[in-house]
């Protein structure tokens, strides 16, 4: 077929990557997007150089005339036009026409067999042709009008980052002269090996770069195969998927293999071709998809007299089975805590693991500001709910009685009860001073069946030793640091 005919189908995805991208569309994309037509131009082991040949992108001529056989297959020398001479431009598979004829031509190094150098195998028997030095090499997998492409280059070269990133910039270059469809660039995943890998600082950098230049056509595939893609998966991570996940590798149960940690398994073959599919078939964003990775967290603010109480939820997609930290700041004076309570209730949300969280703080009459923080881990973001403004009103002061009387060894002993009107069933501590002094807090807690229609306890009974001599004992009931009732004081003398 001409290649000015070769348009696609409706619905179509055209994949250039290499091997990992090769896999994911060789069948458990085709899975994810059913209907759709699509394209598998990746091939393993090739460079973004052999990616972007293949593509279109560096158009190849014959160096020398050729004659194709009837049938089979003959071998070219080496093209013109190559941006990389051979041996460091690897391994090359791609659909191509020659003097009208199509084919399959490979370059395979790999095999060091000089026989597999430049080998063009036709499609169909025909008719011997002799094609004249200087002919185009026409590639066929071009980006196609009407389809929208996925491009992941780099991974078989990371010592070159200027070439994957101009490779990569001239694919898309490509696909939008040609296709007024979509294209999706994808970071790439970890590759060879984890932070302690020599290319993984290029990696991440050109990781920031596709970001920065493709924005919301970036599909954030390393972060995610990290966060959240096991729970997607339906996997319950193990303690060596966190370790695989902390040495900056894919998740161990992602791996090809123990000794394979760059290509992942069909379960990771699949949960990818499905997180492909939001994009190109869901019109998925990449800010979207990346505030998945972000903390989820409530807050609830209930006030009680002077006891104000902060609860709610707070989880990471990124491992929900992991409890995270939440931060709460109460007229900006900063309090810790983990949403680690039990969480049943989010349980019919698909959210397993425990993630509730609460704090009271016993605050002055007054307004008072208070926010939260759910603190992320992994990728993505901190979550900040909406922050509050409560009051809390002024309490009545509390009322009570106390008593006191005489006891062996040169004690003297103190009782009473009270409580606080606007919260009876509180238990509140009196301070006790001896001689205008303070002497020790007690809790007014003991049983107070006598104070009819009262819930709670609120009596108290405290007894101290004195010198020879006057003294006075004073018990004062304390509400809050601004709101307490001197319940008396006794005289007494000590003999």
């Amino acid at each position: 077929m001409p290649e000015q005919l070769r348009a696609a189908s409706p619905e179509s995805a055209q994949c250039y990557g290499s091997s990992s991208l090769n896999w994911i569309c060789s069948g458990p994309f085709q899975n994810a997007v059913p209907g759709w037509n699509i394209i598998n131009n990746a091939e393993g082991g090739m460079t973004s150089a052999g990616i972007a040949t293949a593509g279109g992108v560096h158009q190849l001529y014959l160096s020398r005339s050729v004659t194709i056989p009837a049938s089979g297959s003959v071998q070219l020398a080496s093209p013109v036009g190559k941006p990389y001479p051979d041996a460091k431009l690897g391994r090359l598979v791609m659909d191509a026409q020659i003097g009208g004829i199509d084919g399959k031509l490979t370059q395979r190094p790999d095999l060091t067999d000089p026989r597999q150098l430049w080998v063009f195998t036709r499609d169909a028997a025909g008719a011997a042709k002799t094609v004249a030095q200087n002919a185009p090499i026409v590639s066929l997998d071009k980006p196609r009008p009407g389809a929208t492409s996925i491009f992941w280059l780099g991974s078989n070269n990371l010592d070159d980052m200027a070439r994957v990133k101009d490779d990569t910039a001239r694919m898309i270059e490509l696909h939008q002269a040609t296709s007024n469809a979509p294209f999706y660039v994808v970071e790439l995943p970890p590759a060879w090996g984890g932070n302690e890998h020599p290319v993984t600082a290029n990696r991440k950098s050109l990781n920031a770069w596709i970001k920065q230049n493709y924005g919301e056509r970036v599909i954030p595939l390393a972060d995610y195969l990290s966060n959240g893609a096991l729970y997607d998966a339906g996997i319950t991570r193990t303690q060596a998927d966190l370790d695989a996940i902390a040495r900056g590798v894919n998740p161990r149960s992602f791996w090809m293999s123990a000794t394979d940690l760059t290509h992942m398994n069909s379960t990771g073959q699949n949960v990818a071709a499905r997180y492909f599919a939001r994009f190109v078939r869901d019109d998925e964003t990449y800010s979207k998809a990346y505030s998945r990775f972000n903390a989820q967290s409530t807050m609830n603010v209930s006030v009680n007299g002077g006891q104000v109480t902060v609860s709610g939820h707070a989880f990471d997609y990124s491992d929900l089975f992991q409890s995270i930290p939440v931060g709460i700041t109460v007229n900006g004076a900063w309090n810790a805590t983990m949403a680690s309570g039990a969480s049943t209730n989010l349980f019919a949300y698909g959210i397993p693991g425990r993630h509730s969280y609460s704090m009271t703080f016993n605050l002055n009459p007054g307004k008072h500001f208070i926010c939260s923080v759910g603190v992320n881990f992994g990728a993505g973001n901190d979550y900040f709910p909406a922050c509050q403004t409560v009051t809390v009103q002024k309490a009545a002061a509390p009322i009570g009685q106390v008593m006191d009387a005489p006891a062996s060894n040169r004690m003297h002993q103190f009782a009473g009860w009270t409580y606080t009107p606007g919260n009876p069933a509180r238990s509140i501590p009196v301070a006790i001073l001896v001689d205008g002094k303070w002497h020790h807090a007690i809790t007014a807690n003991r049983d107070s069946p006598y104070l009819k229609g009262v819930p709670g306890k609120h009596a108290f009974w405290t007894a101290a030793a004195f010198a020879p001599g006057k003294h006075s004992m004073c018990a004062v009931a304390i509400e809050s640091d601004t709101n307490m009732t001197n319940l008396g004081c006794k005289d007494f003398v000590i003999k």
